[in-house]
């Protein structure tokens, strides 16, 4: 099974669902999204808009589609330990306040190389059925994305001021 969170970040995230919904005929697993606050309901997969836990779901996935959220990456990366593909959340589309989603994203694809997706067309049932690297973070790892954060945080203020 294949899950695709958009977390619960209130803008919407109608790029990846259309993307998913448009490629699921071609995937031979069965793809369940959470869409959230995204008012595209997919017609050729099963969705659903939030769940007091995800936890059954990513349990249940071969592959993790997220929006690089923090606590969605380390969770999936850390603890769970399962094949993850980020999709940040990009401003230019509206799809959040700024771009440290890509920034994030960025991170975890130089530092541990996490597959990112920055161009829906990069989305492919191919890429769906074959990537099944599983990186494993650690907790001393999360010094690195402490540092990380604190840097995209100072530089947000420094801009905001």
């Amino acid at each position: 099974m294949i899950f695709v969170t958009v977390g619960t970040h209130d803008q919407e995230f109608t790029r990846l669902l259309k993307r998913i919904d448009e490629i699921a005929p071609e995937v031979k697993e069965e793809i369940i999204v959470q869409r959230g606050f995204t008012r595209y309901v997919p017609k050729n997969c099963k969705s659903f808009k939030f769940s007091p836990d995800l936890n059954p779901y990513f349990k249940k996935a071969n592959l993790i589609i997220a929006h690089a959220g923090m606590g969605t990456s380390i969770e999936v990366l850390r603890q769970l330990k399962k094949t993850l593909i980020l999709v940040p959340r990009q401003h230019k589309f509206n799809e959040h306040i700024n771009d440290h989603q890509v920034g994030m994203a960025r991170h975890f694809e130089k530092k541990w190389g996490v597959k990112v997706i920055y161009n829906m067309k990069d989305l492919t049932p191919e890429v769906l059925e074959k990537y099944r690297k599983i990186i494993k973070i650690h907790d001393r790892d999360l010094n690195s994305l402490r540092e990380y954060l604190k840097n995209i945080i100072f530089k947000i203020k420094e801009k905001n001021e």
